[in-house]
């Protein structure tokens, strides 16, 4: 019996990295272009490293960050 293998999400969707922060698209957009957010651009296409991403969040989070 072959077991399907499911590989791992190394990246997330705009809309997906928007909701894992809670924070809407355009937030998201916006946040994207600050110096040092972890994005790879594909086309039209923004992808988002997950581990990246939380290493992005947590050292803000850290360091009282404050994105207006």
């Amino acid at each position: 019996m072959d077991i399907p293998i499911v590989p791992q999400k190394l990246t997330y969707t705009v809309v997906e990295a928007a909701a894992a922060l809670g924070v809407s698209k355009t937030v998201m957009y916006q946040l994207i272009r600050t110096d040092g957010f972890p994005v790879i651009s594909v086309g039209n296409k923004r992808l988002i490293p997950i581990e990246s991403f939380k290493r992005w969040t947590e050292e803000r989070a850290a360091a009282g960050w404050c994105f207006n």
